[in-house]
């Protein structure tokens, strides 16, 4: 009997210090910083992740807005966005786009505008950062519409310099080729969009060749020769000419 009140009293501590440890695991267990909720802090962050790719007026690209046929409006005009997400537009100032869909944008206008509208009419297009640069006659840094095509870009610099500028261009990211070979998307007129341009990437043509030794010295060759026949004339002249008189 004694035996058994000993094992009792031994199993009673026993089942106590079971359950102090217990208490003490959940608790550390709830503490953990996103324990109980990481499933829903993977849920948001996926979600910003979607949202920043949804983004249509990005930090450091530009806005183009039309208002025609009202050729006259001072908001007819291309737009650069800070790195922040603002637009300074004229009157009103800067304001905050990047958060806002073109639906949203174009409202926002026709309220902030409604006494300066003639028309309702308004368009706006995001618009990305290239330079084109090399064998161009008008080379530079360039806002584009991403639906435009890479045709239409190499018309708005002027088309290329040299005669093999369009086969040897190359598309070019931070530093890197992307494509040597640009033939194909401008036979198809396919848009940038769908070529993958990025703001900041740059199109760099071939430039045209200068003269070589050869040329260089057949343009020496046609300037002696002018010259030298121009003093035959001279001394012709002067030989049968004026001595004569």
């Amino acid at each position: 009997m004694v035996i058994t009140n000993v094992c009792c009293k031994y199993l009673e501590k026993q089942s106590w210090l079971i359950l102090i440890a217990l208490f003490f695991a959940m608790a550390a267990v709830a503490g953990e910083p996103g324990a109980g909720n990481s499933g829903e802090n993977g849920h948001a962050l996926s979600l910003q992740g979607s949202n920043q790719s949804n983004l249509v007026f990005i930090p450091g690209d530009a806005v183009s807005i039309s208002t025609l046929p009202d050729s006259t409006s001072l908001l007819n005009n291309v737009f650069p966005i800070d790195d922040r997400g603002y637009v300074e537009l004229p009157v009103y100032g800067k304001t905050k786009i990047s958060h806002m869909t073109r639906d949203q944008f174009v409202a926002f206008i026709r309220e902030q505008y409604k006494d300066e509208l003639i028309y309702p009419n308004i368009q706006v297009k995001p618009m990305i950062r290239i330079s084109v640069l090399g064998g161009v006659p008008r080379p530079g840094f360039y806002y584009f519409d991403e639906e435009r095509s890479l045709w239409e870009v190499m018309y708005e610099v002027g088309g290329t310099m040299d005669e093999n500028g369009l086969k040897e261009m190359r598309w070019k990211r931070s530093g890197k080729d992307v494509e040597n070979n640009l033939i194909p998307s401008l036979q198809t007129g396919i848009s940038l969009k769908r070529m993958g341009f990025r703001s900041g990437d740059q199109i760099w043509v071939k430039s045209p060749n200068k003269p070589g030794k050869l040329e260089r010295a057949r343009s020496y060759l046609t300037f002696v020769t002018a010259a030298a026949s121009a003093l035959t004339l001279y001394i012709t002249y002067q030989r049968f000419i004026v001595r004569g008189n």
